[in-house]
């Protein structure tokens, strides 16, 4: 691929880090939300799958949302 799912990827850990406190390292997960948009189904499924493990160490919950929901 060319990568967008990996420049998706390096925005929202972007946008992680800047609501992080410096302090305490706990990031305001309520502050924020992310929208990744794909055009079918089978990959949005495939999104959820990887970004959900990719976000796991940060607490991030991912769900998916489609006409169908």
């Amino acid at each position: 691929g060319a990568g967008k799912t990996n420049v998706a990827m390096l925005t929202i850990l972007h946008e992680l880090a800047k609501r992080r406190n410096d302090q305490t390292g706990e990031f305001a997960l309520d502050t924020f939300k992310v929208v990744y948009v794909a055009p079918t189904k089978v990959l949005i499924q495939e999104m959820v799958s990887s970004f959900s493990s990719r976000l796991l160490p940060f607490s991030i919950k991912v769900g998916e949302l489609t006409g169908d929901s």
